[in-house]
């Protein structure tokens, strides 16, 4: 019977861990969603939104949110993830070179 008692302590704690890493995650989510919608407003209100020529463009139904067009971006500040999905923030500043598409897995 302790057997019993204990195991059920073991996983609800490891259930409760996991909770918490979970609610972790999904708050440092929601808070770098925000940083990217303040990133994407000020750029609307600086006229830098839209491009000039050449821009990146994510296929939200593909992206999985991996980051790594952001990483390989030497431009920064071009694109952010926003609701865990690649978006563009300041497409007039990028030159074109293609390095996130190149580094995107999908």
């Amino acid at each position: 019977m302790e057997s019993i008692i204990e195991n059920v302590l073991v996983y609800g704690l490891a259930a409760i861990l996991c909770l918490v890493v979970v609610f972790i995650y999904l708050r440092k989510q929601k808070r770098d969603s925000k940083t990217v919608e303040d990133k994407i407003e000020q750029a609307k209100q600086e006229g830098l939104f839209e491009p000039v020529s050449l821009h990146p463009v994510v296929d939200v139904n593909s992206c999985i949110g991996s980051g790594a067009c952001i990483a390989a971006c030497p431009e920064k500040d071009i694109l952010g993830i926003r609701n865990g999905k690649a978006t563009t923030i300041n497409a007039s500043h990028c030159i074109g070179h293609g390095a996130c598409f190149h580094a995107c897995p999908t």
